[in-house]
């Protein structure tokens, strides 16, 4: 059973959610009752995606601006602390990122870099990089399928990577060419140049849900026969997609405009969806990434469309600091 959190707030709090200061966190006016915030520390961190241990409740985000990955617990409002500092094993930049036995997967975007650590002692255990020039490459986000390996989208090169995971560590290679499929890539400026991005796996690990962007679309991948069909949606179901979330089959579509989550209902065999409502809150700020954990729902305001910003928006009024994560209800049940 669905149950839809829709955030109402009175109208006199608008102009305080406008007017807030840059240095400060989203003001207690500006979030529904329940909502938790976890700031994280650092005057540019623009974050991207979030990751979550369902055991624990430990969570990781990172940051498109310097690479850095953060770490906090669900339901506690003290700031997120470095996981993983900015530069470490190079990783400049960082875009999805995925949990799953212990392991964290990393998305590098234009450096082509992907990385895969240790989530208890943050130990590198593997490196790898597709060996494309920045311009041809695009690594945004990460799905740990059967086996310990890491699927990774790329949203310039018409190309599903995997980590596949060896004795050594892990090694990375072409798993799938959208070339042929229903999955069609073209090239734009801009936003409208980000073809495929969130990533979602199921339970079993057998079989893929991606988005893409720049077509407000999704589509199922079968790791095992690699065979691509598009989700049939109804009309206007989802726009911008960005993040995905799969638990059983009900699907969470992170929306970078306007900011809200998603849920869609898919049919057994992934290829159809039904809307069942919409996930908002008034401390969303162009959201791009989310995890659950139990009953609760993180949600990553990344503020891409604020000065300073290294996404393929951006814009002229400064973010509002510190950065944050949302942790509301799930809305399952």
């Amino acid at each position: 059973m669905i149950w839809i959190v829709v955030a109402v707030v009175a109208l006199a709090a608008a102009p305080l959610a406008a007017e807030a200061d840059a240095t400060s966190a989203p003001p207690v006016a500006a979030q529904a009752p329940g909502t938790i915030i976890h700031p994280l520390p650092g005057p540019q961190v623009f974050p991207e995606s979030v990751a979550v241990d369902a055991a624990s409740g430990r969570f990781w985000v990172t940051s498109v601006k310097d690479g850095t990955t953060f770490t906090s617990a669900v339901g506690s409002p003290a700031p997120a602390t470095a996981f993983s500092p900015a530069g470490a094993d190079g990783r400049t930049i960082a875009t999805g990122i995925a949990y799953a036995r212990g392991r964290l997967a990393v998305a590098g975007r234009q450096t082509g870099k992907a990385f895969v650590y240790d989530a208890r002692s943050g130990r590198l255990v593997g490196r790898m990089r597709t060996g494309l020039p920045p311009e041809r490459t695009w690594l945004n986000d990460v799905a740990f399928g059967a086996h310990g390996d890491a699927y990774f989208t790329d949203s310039t090169a018409p190309v599903l990577w995997r980590a596949r995971r060896t004795r050594g560590g892990y090694r990375l290679q072409r798993f799938l060419d959208f070339t042929g499929t229903p999955v069609r890539y073209r090239t734009a400026p801009g936003a409208e140049g980000i073809n495929v991005n969130g990533i979602a796996a199921s339970a079993d690990g057998r079989d893929l849900v991606i988005g893409k962007r720049n077509d407000n679309a999704l589509f199922h991948v079968d790791l095992r026969t690699k065979r691509v069909r598009r989700v049939a949606l109804p009309a206007g179901a989802v726009t911008t997609p960005d993040g995905l979330v799969l638990r059983g089959r009900t699907l969470y579509v992170v929306q970078n405009t306007p900011s809200a989550v998603k849920v869609l209902r898919l049919s057994r065999n992934y290829t159809t969806a039904a809307v069942r409502g919409t996930i908002t809150d008034p401390s969303f700020a162009f959201t791009t990434g989310a995890a659950v954990y139990r009953d609760r729902l993180l949600v990553v305001s990344s503020q891409f469309d604020t000065l300073g910003s290294p996404a393929a928006v951006t814009g002229t009024t400064p973010p509002k600091l510190p950065f944050w994560v949302s942790e509301v209800a799930a809305g399952t049940r």
